[in-house]
C-alpha cells in the first residue's frame, strides 16, 4: 500500500512539473512595485496588439518619422521574467530571453534595453539587495548586440531612468516603456505597456496612458508617491494594514499633492511640515472628511507611527538618481550582426550546430530581415530618395488575418536570401555542435538546396504596399488570388472588429491614409490603388482602373 502511494504522489509531481514547465512564467511571478495597482487601474487600461501597435502607430502613424515605434525596456524584469522559465532544454533562461527579443525583432520596434546601475538604492522593502549585476547581464547583453537592439546602463534605478526617457527624452526619447514594475508610475512616466500574452495566438499588452489616468482618476505622480509609501513599493513595505484602495482614496483627498509640495529640502522645516501633515493624515482616516473613504479607519490611524512617512523613502521617489544629459542622438533600427548571434547560439543552445543555426535563423529571423528592409525604403521615401529596385521580396504567395497579430491584413512572401551572407556566418561558429566537418558541409548544402527555397514568412500587408504598391496590386490582381483580396467592382474589405477612438483624438476622427499611390501603366489598363487605415489596422480598400471596370 505504501509502496503504491510513493507511486502515486511520484506521478503527481511528474505531471505538475510538466503542466509547470509549458506554462509561462508571469503566470507564477509576483507584481513587482506597488501590490495590488495594477488592478486598481483596470479602468484605464487599453488592450492593445503589439502588432498593431508597431506597425499601425510606428511605422504607418510614424509619429516621430522614424517609421517604427520606440520603446524602453527594463532588462532587469526580463531577466527576472527568465530565471522562471525551466525545462530539459539546455539553458532555458537564454532560450526564454532569445525568444522574447525574436519577436521583437520580427516588428517594427526599436528597442532600447536599460539595465540597474551602481547607484541604485541598497535596500529594499527592509532587506539589503545585492550591488552586483545580475548572473544573466553579460550574457543577455551579448544577445542584444547579436540583435542590434541597443542598451544602457542607469546610474541607478532602470525604472527611474525608463520614466525620464518617456517624459523629457533624455538622454534618449522613447514613445513607451515596457515594464512589469507598477513603480513606474511614481517615477512619471508618461506611457507604459505591460504585456498580458505572448503566446503563439496572443502578442498583446496593457497600455496604461499618465494623461488617461490623470484625466479618468484624477492622479499624478504625486498622488503615486503617496499611495506607494501608504501601500508599500520597492522601497518600503508602507503604512502597516493600509491596502492599495485605501491609500489611492486618501490621495484622491489631496493628500499626496499636499505632501510633495510642502517639502521644502530644509530639515528643520521639513520635519515640522511632516508633523503636521501626518495630522491630517490621521484626521481623515478617522473622519473621512473628504468622502473618498469607504468607511473611517480610526484602528488604521491610530496605529500611524510617530515618524511617518520616511522623508529617505520620499526622495528615493521624488528624486531619484538619473542620466539627465540632454539628447545628442535618437533611436535607430539597426541590422543584426549574425556572427554574433551564431556563436551565442553555438555557446548556449542545444540547436547551436550549423543545421541548426539556419533553421532557427530562418523561423525566427527572416521576417525581421524584411521588417529591415521595408523601413529602410520608407525613410528613403520619406526623404525623397531613390528607392532600391533589389528587394529581399521574391513573391507574394498568400495572406491572411490571424487572431495571433491583431487581425492585421498580412502578405505571405518567399525571399530571396544571399546564401553567401548565410555561409559566412557559419565560418563565425567553431564547429563544435556539429557532428562531423564533413557531413556538417553537406548537410548544410542539402538545407540551402532543399529547406532554403521553402522559407515563407508573414509580413504586414500596409508595410510592403506602402512600399512596394506595384508588388501588391499585381498579387490583389492576379486571377490566382483568393477572391477576398482580388479587385471586385464597389468592393471593399470592413474590419470586423470595432474601433476605438486614438487617445487624445475625438471620436470623429478621421481616418489617416496609409497609402494613395497612382501605379505605372500596366499592359491593358492603369490601376489605382488606396488603403485606409485607423490606428494601424486597414479598414477600408479600394482598386479602380481606367476604363471604369471595377
Amino acid at each position: 500500500m505504501l509502496a503504491l502511494h510513493l507511486k502515486t504522489w511520484t506521478w503527481c509531481l511528474c505531471l505538475l512539473a510538466t503542466v509547470i514547465d509549458h506554462i509561462e512564467a508571469p503566470l507564477f511571478l509576483t507584481s513587482m512595485g506597488i501590490p495590488g495597482l495594477w488592478k486598481e487601474l483596470e479602468s484605464v487600461e487599453e488592450k492593445v496588439s503589439l502588432h498593431n501597435l508597431a506597425v499601425g502607430t510606428g511605422f504607418i502613424g510614424n509619429a516621430t518619422g522614424a517609421r517604427a515605434f520606440k520603446v524602453g525596456i527594463d532588462a532587469s524584469g526580463w531577466m527576472y521574467r527568465a530565471t522562471f522559465r525551466h525545462g530539459g532544454t539546455e539553458s532555458p533562461e537564454l532560450v526564454a530571453l532569445f525568444s522574447r527579443c525574436s519577436r521583437l525583432f520580427r516588428l517594427p520596434f526599436i528597442p532600447i534595453f536599460v539595465f540597474d546601475g551602481p547607484g541604485r538604492p541598497s535596500m529594499k522593502r527592509g532587506k539589503l539587495v545585492r550591488g552586483n549585476d545580475h548572473r544573466l547581464a553579460h550574457s543577455f547583453q551579448l544577445m542584444l548586440d547579436g540583435f542590434g537592439f541597443e542598451w544602457i546602463t542607469a546610474p541607478g534605478e532602470a525604472e527611474a531612468q525608463l520614466s525620464e526617457m518617456s517624459v523629457t527624452g533624455r538622454p534618449i526619447r522613447v514613445d513607451a516603456i515596457l515594464t512589469d514594475d507598477a513603480d513606474s508610475f511614481v517615477f512619471g512616466a508618461s506611457v507604459i505597456l505591460r504585456i498580458r500574452s505572448e503566446d503563439n495566438e496572443n502578442y498583446q499588452a496593457s497600455r496604461y496612458s499618465a494623461f488617461d489616468i490623470s484625466q479618468s482618476l484624477g492622479l499624478t505622480r504625486e498622488d503615486f508617491i503617496l499611495i506607494a509609501i501608504l501601500a508599500g513599493g520597492d522601497y518600503s513595505n508602507g503604512l502597516e494594514k493600509c491596502g492599495v484602495t485605501t491609500a489611492i482614496a486618501l490621495a484622491r483627498a489631496g493628500l499626496g499633492r499636499r505632501l510633495v509640495s510642502g517639502l521644502t529640502g530644509d530639515s528643520h522645516r521639513d520635519s515640522f511640515f511632516l508633523k503636521t501633515w501626518r495630522e491630517l493624515l490621521c484626521a481623515e482616516l478617522s473622519t473621512n472628511s473628504s468622502g473618498f473613504l469607504t468607511h473611517r479607519h480610526q484602528q488604521l490611524a491610530a496605529r500611524v507611527p510617530n515618524d511617518f512617512p520616511d522623508l529617505d523613502i520620499i526622495n528615493l521617489y521624488r528624486h531619484p538618481l538619473v542620466n539627465l544629459a540632454p539628447a545628442t542622438r535618437s533611436l535607430d533600427l539597426h541590422p543584426p550582426n549574425l556572427d554574433v548571434l551564431a556563436r551565442f547560439a553555438e555557446d548556449h543552445f542545444r540547436w547551436g550546430d550549423s543545421v541548426g543555426i539556419l533553421t532557427h535563423f530562418a523561423d525566427q529571423l527572416f521576417a525581421g530581415f524584411v521588417i529591415r528592409e521595408l523601413v529602410q525604403q520608407a525613410l528613403a521615401l520619406d526623404r525623397q530618395l531613390l528607392v532600391s529596385s533589389v528587394s529581399i521580396i521574391k513573391q507574394i504567395v498568400g495572406h491572411r488575418r490571424h487572431r495571433s497579430t491583431g487581425y492585421l491584413w498580412e502578405l505571405r512572401v518567399v525571399l530571396s536570401i544571399n546564401t553567401a551572407l548565410l555561409l559566412h556566418t557559419l565560418q563565425a561558429i567553431d564547429g563544435k555542435r556539429d557532428p562531423v566537418l564533413d557531413g556538417a558541409k553537406l548537410s548544410v548544402k542539402a538545407w540551402m538546396a532543399s529547406k532554403l527555397p521553402k522559407v515563407r514568412v508573414w509580413v504586414a500587408k500596409s508595410m510592403v504596399e506602402h512600399v512596394y504598391p506595384s508588388m501588391v496590386l499585381d498579387y490583389i490582381s492576379n486571377p490566382q488570388s483568393t477572391s477576398k483580396m482580388r479587385p471586385r467592382k464597389a468592393r471593399s474589405v470592413i474590419s470586423p472588429e470595432p474601433l476605438s477612438p486614438i487617445n487624445g483624438q475625438p471620436d470623429n476622427a478621421q481616418a489617416s491614409v496609409s497609402s494613395q499611390i497612382s501605379l505605372a501603366t500596366l499592359p491593358e489598363k492603369r490601376y489605382t490603388a488606396m488603403s485606409v487605415s485607423y490606428q494601424g489596422r486597414e479598414v477600408l480598400e479600394l482598386i479602380t482602373d481606367s476604363e471604369g471596370e471595377l
